[in-house]
């Protein structure tokens, strides 16, 4: 008895589309995975001062997207084509200064490569009893038909000088803390005077005074009371909606509640916040250990 073998047989055809369909799945895969982008390092430096407590903020079209921690130096950052970005870096008694930066390129340009661009930020202080704001971004950095690359705006840089010089021109005053009312001073009475120098003497009774002898206060004991010992409880949620992964720690101490957030974006964003209010990675960490 003789076995028989059956074979499957790909038609030059079908074999050829197959291979083609496979090459369409990697070549998009590829284009996935080398999506291009604009890195920009970032550099903060404060005259008469150190980086301690500074915090650069950005945005992404209006929208949260990141906060640095400039104590770490150099801070490199990596900015999808076709937004806008706003850089606003802040420190506490010195002025406030923010660079736009437009991805948006020409036609053609969206899968080249770019240079990496050094954005250098410097804080000076705030004059005394006074304040300085500026109404726009001192810088914008943007794609220009001469350098083929991305470069400062340079109307936008002339225009953002003269803002600078005005602003620091005209500072507002600080608006002064109330002044305390005085104390009323007391003034004694004029004694009336019987012609220009002889004053009537007024009689005045003195009280008769009378020894009594001094009561003693009972001694008051006042027990130890031991201290009572800080409460302290961490809860931890972590939620994944669509493309955002949402981490809330609430913090309990004493009975009072500290809500903070962490919030990772799969396009690259990330920032965190305290109550609402953005915070650095630095001091989630610290106060969420």
């Amino acid at each position: 008895m003789k076995k028989t073998t059956s074979y499957n047989y790909f038609s030059t055809k079908q074999f050829n589309s197959i291979i083609i369909m496979l090459l369409m799945v990697f070549n998009s895969l590829e284009i996935i995975a080398q999506a291009p982008v604009f890195t920009v390092r970032v550099k903060l430096s404060i005259v008469d001062g150190d980086v301690k407590n500074a915090v650069i903020t950005i945005t992404k079209n209006g929208a949260p997207f990141k906060v640095i921690d400039p104590n770490k130096g150099k801070y490199t950052v990596d900015l999808d084509l076709g937004a806008e970005y706003l850089f606003t870096s802040t420190k506490m008694g010195y002025v406030t200064k923010s660079v736009v930066v437009d991805t948006h390129v020409p036609n053609g340009r969206e899968k080249e490569e770019f240079n990496k661009f050094l954005v250098e930020v410097e804080l000076t202080k705030q004059p005394k009893d006074q304040e300085i704001s500026y109404s726009q971004p001192v810088g914008r950095i943007k794609y220009t038909n001469e350098s083929g690359d991305f470069d400062f705006d340079k109307d936008y840089t002339a225009t953002a000088k003269e803002m600078q010089k005005k602003a620091e021109a005209n500072p507002i005053p600080k608006p002064k803390p109330p002044t305390p009312n005085p104390r009323p001073t007391y003034t004694p009475p004029v004694q009336p005077t019987l012609g220009p120098s002889k004053p009537i003497p007024i009689a005045v009774k003195q009280p008769e005074y009378t020894h009594e002898p001094e009561k003693k206060k009972p001694a008051v004991v006042v027990p130890d009371i031991p201290l009572k010992p800080i409460v302290k409880n961490k809860i931890e949620r972590t939620f994944q909606e669509d493309r955002k992964k949402t981490t809330i720690i609430t913090v309990t101490i004493d009975g009072v509640d500290y809500v903070y957030k962490k919030e990772e974006y799969a396009w690259g964003g990330l920032y965190y916040s305290k109550d609402g209010k953005y915070i650095t990675e630095g001091t989630y960490d610290k106060e969420t250990e």
